[in-house]
């Protein structure tokens, strides 16, 4: 394989971290200012959380989130991403659980949850926007499936990535405040970076 393929994993996790640092932001404020913002919220943090769980698979090596590879009769040369993008195809959401069990032994704790989340999110996609609030779903699915995921593989959290979108989200307390509203589980140790100054 080419070398260039080496950084793909490191790519995705930052990538993955501002999507969902974007869908917090989306699902914690108003949508007075933003139509459609909350129904955003759902479908960035699937396709967030879909790029995390794909970077910590290709940390084991970049081929394992294919399901089909170019032909060596496509290139002349070493695989590169630019054969791997036109002739490639990336797994499924739904199938990248089983891929991350597969390669590095991580069992989804919330399964149920995570692919409940996914099929929202292609409700929304492919038919229309639900009735009921989604930006509560959104930040369950976020601080209840997603960030326990991120905590166990990298003993980080995407949490301060939404100051990105809104530098007082968190310092201003909009975020915490949304949070416990909604009766949202919390990791300890990303409370701890909302309650930091």
């Amino acid at each position: 394989m080419h070398p260039e393929t080496k950084q793909v994993s490191k790519h995705m996790k930052e990538f993955g971290f501002h999507v969902i640092g974007r869908a917090v932001y989306d699902a914690t404020f108003s949508e007075m200012m933003s139509p459609f913002s909350h129904v955003l919220s759902v479908v960035h943090a699937a396709h967030g959380a879909e790029i995390i769980l794909k970077a910590r698979i290709a940390e084991e090596h970049p081929l394992l989130i294919f399901k089909s590879y170019p032909k060596s009769s496509t290139t002349t040369g070493m695989l590169s991403i630019k054969e791997l993008f036109k002739h490639g195809r990336t797994l499924m959401y739904s199938e990248l659980p089983e891929v991350l069990w597969a390669s590095t032994g991580y069992r989804i704790k919330q399964l149920d949850k995570y692919q409940e989340f996914g099929q929202l999110r292609n409700m929304i996609v492919h038919f229309a926007a639900p009735a009921f609030d989604t930006s509560t779903e959104t930040l369950k699915f976020a601080f209840e499936v997603l960030d326990p995921i991120v905590r166990d593989v990298w003993g980080e959290s995407f949490v301060e990535y939404s100051s990105y979108w809104d530098e007082v989200i968190i310092s201003d307390g909009y975020l915490r405040e949304q949070l416990e509203t909604q009766s949202i589980q919390v990791h300890p140790e990303t409370q701890k970076l909302m309650e930091s100054p």
